[in-house]
């Protein structure tokens, strides 16, 4: 099914090329922003064009933004990542020109506005909080890994799908905390999230990349790599996926970990031409070798147990992940009314695009492992999540003055929205609220 035909952008977006390719990999998101961006093989930041290969080889994480970047519109990437004024103060150094084309998205970042203000007002308070939180996210997603481990052996040694379960909640558990870290600078907690048998390489384009900086649009990788089984624009729908959806996907949420991992590895094959598998993809596997090593059951039992665990583990990410922020008939969509042109401030998009949960504000453990406080985190992305609780002042002062809503409902509404946003095939009529700054 061509989604080409049925969906569209209502902010202007260019459909990306390469959307609809079967196989919805990074690369192929990669090569249409190559196409679309305008970056003639360089980075380009708002309308200048820049050689950043000598800058990015002594940045934190460079050999990711090396891979991932080049030739590609990283405006927002950059803005939302480099939150002191020193990143934006080396770039004449390596300026090359003025691009010859406009930019293909529509969001700005002028001084003054709502997200430049409030990103400086955030950076002088990053100065003074203590280090305490961050290193408790590091304590909990250790100690989560700890118990994932501990309970992968013990469902193996008692043969027990009960305590199977556990383990499997701890996996997913695990793989949400650690998401936390691939957002920041390269780190080996980052690879905690491989152990879910999903690539935190591959992550770091549709999640970093894509979905936090372009969230419900047609260049959110996280909403065309669902479809056409899970649609989440409004635009024309059949039966079956409005509806068929509220019953299938939990299956569908079930089989992410496996499903994402042998496209992954299927896809590196190929494109390398030659028979090796990266050493993140092994991390997965040592899991169930440990337990054949150390409780003495066989390798059957061992496997066994481990597709129950990757199993609960996927369902229970899926569940989490898709009703965590994003999808409710309330929440921009792209193909709904869109804002003016000179409303399109980034931080503003951001919001429309977000709702957050009472029932998770507030406690770092559940912030950390249920994408909680999101709309900081879609933010500021860098941010450990246990900073995040220390910014709400300077946030909600600041949505005030700029006459921005922060919207926070209960999981439940969330449950319920997504399954209704599904369903919907009608956009929403009405721009969201306009700004009435103060």
């Amino acid at each position: 099914m061509n989604m080409n035909k049925v969906f569209s952008s209502s902010i202007g977006i260019k459909y990306p090329k390469l959307r609809d390719h079967p196989l919805h990999s990074g690369q192929d998101w990669l090569n249409s922003k190559n196409i679309d961006d305008g970056a003639e093989s360089y980075w380009r930041i708002h309308d200048n064009l820049y050689d950043l290969s000598d800058f990015i080889l002594t940045h934190p994480g460079g050999q990711d933004w090396i891979k991932l970047s080049k030739g590609t519109d990283i405006t927002e990437a950059f803005e939302s990542h480099h939150l002191t004024s020193k990143a934006e103060t080396l770039l004449p150094k390596f300026f090359l020109k003025k691009a010859s084309s406009p930019r293909n998205f529509p969001f700005t970042f002028h001084e003054g506005g709502f997200y430049k203000t409030l990103k400086g007002r955030i950076s002088k308070k990053l100065e003074e909080l203590p280090a305490k939180p961050s290193k408790r996210s590091k304590l909990l997603t250790d100690t989560i890994f700890a118990c994932y481990i501990s309970t992968f052996l013990l469902a193996v040694h008692f043969q027990s799908f009960l305590v199977g379960t556990v383990a499997g909640v701890f996996l997913a558990l695990l793989a949400v905390a650690a998401h936390n870290f691939f957002h920041q600078r390269d780190n080996f907690r980052r690879f905690y999230f491989d152990f879910s048998m999903l690539s935190s390489t591959e992550w770091r384009i549709s999640h970093v990349f894509s979905h936090h900086m372009y969230t419900n649009t047609v260049s959110d990788m996280e909403i065309s790599l669902v479809e056409p089984f899970l649609q989440y624009l409004p635009g024309q729908k059949n039966l079956l996926f409005r509806y068929g959806s509220w019953v299938y996907s939990p299956v569908l949420y079930g089989l992410i970990f496996i499903s994402q991992y042998f496209k992954g590895l299927g896809i590196h094959l190929y494109t390398s031409k030659r028979l090796s598998v990266p050493w993140p993809a092994l991390l997965p596997l040592t899991i169930p070798l440990l337990s054949w090593v150390v409780t003495g059951q066989t390798a059957g039992v061992c496997l066994k147990m481990f597709a129950w665990v990757i199993v609960v583990a996927s369902t229970y990410f899926g569940v989490v992940g898709f009703n965590a922020a994003h999808h409710h008939p309330d929440i921009f969509h792209d193909g709904d009314a869109a804002r003016a042109k000179d409303e399109m401030d980034w931080g503003v998009f951001q919001l429309d695009a977000v709702m957050d949960r009472k029932d998770i504000t507030g406690s770092h453990f559940l912030v950390l492992t249920n994408f909680g406080d999101h709309a900081l985190h879609h933010l500021f992305p860098s941010i450990d999540h246990g900073l995040l609780e220390y910014l709400y002042p300077i946030f909600l002062e600041t949505c005030e003055q700029f006459g921005v809503d922060w919207r926070l409902v209960t999981q439940l509404d969330l449950v319920k929205g997504q399954y209704a946003q599904l369903a919907r095939v009608v956009p929403n009529p009405k721009p969201p609220k306009k700004q009435s700054k103060l």
